[in-house]
């Protein structure tokens, strides 16, 4: 199979994409006087800030839950069979599908969907570490919304809608064919498609969504909607918040019915991302390399200002070189489960 390979900024590795702007952040924090860790103290009540090394439950549970998704903890330690009696009852209150996904989640990697009884055994048997269980939302419309709070006054700087990758049927193309020749492909597909028949071949016309993982690094396409924004939209984001006020900083994922739904301020969390979140409506392909630098540059301001105006709040932190060092361990976990939900998926 022929890995297409892209050129726009979107696709680049992470670490090439990024690493201008942790050059820049670092430069930020020298004449800011702001150190590295203190970064965390824009979210002071998340674990280092969810700076790359926190939990993702434990980010939610700061929240007031009524918008949240249902979200359990399957600890690290459980065996098989306690995996599989945590998952079939969690499944008896909520219904399939359910969700699995590592609890220190990064860009959709090791996001397993359980679609039925039959699949929790082999399901259980994949996972490692530390994951979660969340109730399956049928809402299609998902957007990521970027927040800030700086002096006490809240903001939203970023919404981007994310398109999930869809193929339209020719009526002589099979799912597998069709899904190689979209230009978003990549071998990281293999994450949703084991969920379909690839040897169906869709009617001419017949529109098929391929994906429920909202990552561009899984092929979504995002967009910067950030003009969508409507007075009902920003007071239900700004409620979302107002009860925390040691989180000033990152991005919430949310799913609603439609869009107008969403900007009515109706909708359901699946996350809420803390210090290390990314501006992600600067990953519209409209943008340029220079104009995509220029929101993620700004976002970065926005960080050093804000850390720094709560630089006197209580933390326990790591030292700089350990907290690098787990956030790298977290990357090869991730990294690791992808690979090997990959190689069992072929």
């Amino acid at each position: 199979m022929k890995e297409k390979w892209f050129k726009h900024h979107e696709f680049w590795h992470p670490h090439l994409f990024e690493f201008p702007f942790y050059v820049y952040l670092g430069f930020l924090c020298l004449i800011h006087r702001v150190a590295v860790p203190n970064l965390a103290k824009a979210n002071s009540v998340l674990n280092h800030g969810e700076i790359g090394i926190g939990s993702k439950f434990h980010t939610q549970q700061q929240f007031d839950q009524h918008l949240f998704l249902p979200t359990a903890v399957l600890a690290a330690n459980l065996d098989v069979n306690e995996r599989v009696t945590a998952i079939q009852s969690f499944a008896a209150a909520h219904d399939y599908p359910v969700i699995l996904k590592p609890d220190i989640g990064l860009v959709g990697k090791g996001i397993i969907k359980v679609t039925s009884e039959q699949s929790i055994h082999d399901h259980a048997n994949k996972i490692d570490g530390e994951y979660l269980i969340q109730k399956f939302t049928p809402f299609q419309f998902e957007c990521g919304i970027f927040y800030m709070r700086q002096s006490g006054k809240s903001k939203i700087t970023g919404i981007n809608q994310k398109h999930f990758p869809t193929v339209v049927g020719n009526g002589k193309d099979n799912l597998q064919q069709l899904a190689e020749d979209h230009y978003r492909y990549t071998h990281h597909w293999a994450t949703f498609l084991q969920y379909f028949d690839l040897e169906k071949v869709p009617a001419e016309g017949e529109e098929v969504c391929l994906s429920f993982i909202g990552s561009h690094t899984m092929g979504c396409k995002f967009t910067d909607d950030t003009h969508w924004l409507t007075p009902a939209l920003e007071t239900a984001i700004f409620k979302v918040f107002e009860t925390q006020p040691k989180f000033n900083f990152g991005r919430l994922d949310i799913k609603a019915e439609s869009r107008e739904a969403m900007l009515r301020g109706e909708f359901v969390i699946i996350e809420i991302n803390g210090v290390s979140s990314l501006p992600t409506h600067m990953f519209d392909p409209k943008y340029s390399l220079f104009e995509a630098y220029k929101i993620f540059f700004k976002h970065g301001r926005y960080l050093v200002n804000i850390a720094k105006e709560h630089r006197h709040e209580v933390m326990d932190l790591l030292p700089l070189r350990d907290i690098m060092q787990r956030v790298k361990n977290n990357q090869n976990k991730l990294d690791k489960m992808h690979m090997n939900l990959k190689s069992q998926q072929s």
